[in-house]
C-alpha cells in the first residue's frame, strides 16, 4: 500500500508543465517546460528565501531601533546624572545653612549625631556621599538602575531630613518669640523703687508704732502719684482683676511658660478676668488701696509658682518706658 502510494506521487511529480510567456510587443514568444517537482522545489526555495530575508531585515531594523533607543536613554541618563549632581549641591548648601542657623540660635544637634558632629541631622554618611559623587562623575552609560535608584533614594531621604530640620528650627524660633513676648521685661510704671524684693522691716508695723518685725517682701514697691498708669510687663491673659484683702484692688496676669505677674494697691483697673493683654498695655492706675502707707504699686513676678526678684527681669530702665503715660 505504501509502495503504491509512493509510486503514485513519483508519477505525479514527474509530469511536466509548459509555461508560455506571450509578450504584447515584438519580442519573441518565451516557452519553458518544467517538471512539477522542479516547480514545487522552486516555490519552496522562494518561500524560504523570502522568510529568511524578512527575518534578517527585521533583525537589523530592531538593532537600529534599539541603538537609537539606547542613544536617547544615554542622553536621558546624562541629564539625570547632571540633575542629581545639582540636587546634591543644593542639599549640601541647605545642610551648611542648617548648621549655621542652629549655631546662631544655640540649638543642639540630635543625640544620634553626638556632641562633636557638624551635621544638623542624620543622613547618608561621608562614604555614601563620596560614592555618590564618584558615581555621578563616571560615564552615565555605566550607571546601573539600582545605582540610580539608590542615589535618588538618598537625595529624597536627605531632602526630608532637611525639611524636618528647618521645620524644627521654625518651631524653635516661634517658641522663642512667644517666650520673649511672655517674659516680663519692662517696668510696670514710672516711679522710684521704695522697697526691694526680700526680707525687710514691716512699714505698717513701723507706722503703727508696733514692735519692729521683719517680713518677706515678695515683690518690689514703685512709688508715684495716684493715677499713674500701670502697664502689663508681658503678653498674657488676665486671671484676676478685683479686690483681694491687703493687696487691695489688684490685677493678676498669666503669661504662660510658668510666668505670672501681680499688680496691687491700684486705684482703678481697666481690664477684666479672661481678657488677653499685650506688653505695655495700660491695665490699671496706681493707688493706695488695701494695706498700704501711701500711693504706690506693689509688683510681683512669679516663675513656676514661686515669687522671684522682679529686678531680675527689668532690663529696661524706667526712662525707657516714658511712653506708658501716653498709652492710656
Amino acid at each position: 500500500m505504501i509502495l503504491k502510494l509512493i509510486r503514485t506521487v513519483q508519477r505525479y511529480l514527474s509530469r511536466h508543465v509548459t509555461v508560455l510567456v506571450i509578450p504584447h510587443t515584438e519580442l519573441p514568444l518565451l516557452k519553458g517546460r518544467f517538471s512539477l517537482s522542479f516547480i514545487l522545489a522552486a516555490v519552496a526555495f522562494w518561500s524560504v528565501l523570502t522568510i529568511w530575508a524578512g527575518f534578517s531585515i527585521g533583525r537589523h531594523a530592531d538593532y537600529y531601533v534599539t541603538k537609537a533607543d539606547n542613544m536617547v536613554l544615554r542622553a536621558k541618563m546624562n541629564y539625570m546624572a547632571s540633575e542629581i549632581g545639582k540636587s546634591r549641591e543644593f542639599l549640601e548648601i541647605a545642610r551648611s545653612t542648617d548648621r549655621q542657623i542652629r549655631r546662631l540660635l544655640g540649638m543642639k544637634t540630635p543625640a544620634s549625631q553626638g556632641p562633636a558632629s557638624e551635621e544638623a541631622l542624620g543622613g547618608p554618611s561621608s562614604a555614601d556621599r563620596a560614592g555618590l559623587m564618584k558615581l555621578l562623575s563616571s560615564n552615565a552609560a555605566q550607571m546601573s538602575e539600582s545605582a540610580i535608584r539608590r542615589s535618588v533614594s538618598e537625595i529624597e531621604q536627605e531632602s526630608r531630613q532637611r525639611l524636618a530640620s528647618f521645620q524644627e528650627i521654625a518651631w524653635f524660633i516661634a517658641n522663642q518669640r512667644s517666650l520673649l513676648h511672655s517674659t516680663p521685661s519692662i517696668w510696670p510704671a514710672l516711679g522710684n523703687v521704695t522697697s526691694p524684693f526680700g526680707y525687710r522691716f514691716s512699714p505698717i508695723r513701723r507706722a503703727s508704732a508696733e514692735n519692729d518685725d521683719t517680713q518677706f517682701h515678695s515683690g518690689i514697691d514703685i512709688a508715684n502719684r495716684g493715677g499713674t498708669p500701670l502697664a502689663a510687663t508681658a503678653d498674657g491673659i488676665v486671671r484676676f482683676a478685683g479686690w483681694s484683702g491687703g493687696y487691695g484692688l489688684m490685677v493678676v496676669i498669666d503669661h504662660g511658660y510658668g510666668f505670672s505677674t501681680l499688680y496691687a494697691h491700684t486705684s482703678k483697673t481697666f481690664v477684666r478676668a479672661g481678657e488677653r493683654v499685650k506688653r505695655k498695655q495700660v491695665i490699671a492706675a496706681m493707688g493706695s488701696t488695701g494695706r498700704t502707707t501711701g500711693s504706690h504699686l506693689h509688683y510681683e513676678v512669679w516663675s513656676h509658682s514661686r515669687p522671684v526678684n522682679p529686678l531680675k527681669y527689668l532690663h529696661v530702665q524706667p526712662s525707657a518706658i516714658a511712653d506708658i503715660a501716653e498709652l492710656r
